[in-house]
């Protein structure tokens, strides 16, 4: 994890389920009392050599961060090309 994010987030959680496409983050903010939770949906793309994750959309269990991802995942459609030498793996864990 960048050591920026290790100085504001605690005692991050995360888990995939290749199966059913969904990926749970849970994360304490530095400073906040409860932790925040989100669930997205993603797809693995494959165009030739090249594979991209794709979030097709991001809930949480705060209204107003939940409000936040949406406006962000409407102006920008997440998508992140996955390096050739980690491709294999990744797909791995989440095909």
């Amino acid at each position: 994890m960048d050591e920026q994010l290790q100085k504001i987030l605690n005692n991050v959680n995360f888990n995939v389920n290749a199966k059913k496409q969904t990926m749970d983050l849970t994360v304490l903010p530095h400073g906040e009392s409860s932790p925040i939770s989100f669930h997205a949906n993603y797809r693995l793309v494959e165009r030739g050599d090249d594979t991209e994750i794709v979030i097709l959309n991001v809930a949480s269990d705060r209204l107003w961060v939940d409000e936040l991802v949406k406006m962000w995942l409407e102006k920008s459609n997440f998508q992140y090309r996955v390096p050739q030498s980690v491709a294999g793996f990744i797909k791995m864990f989440l095909k």
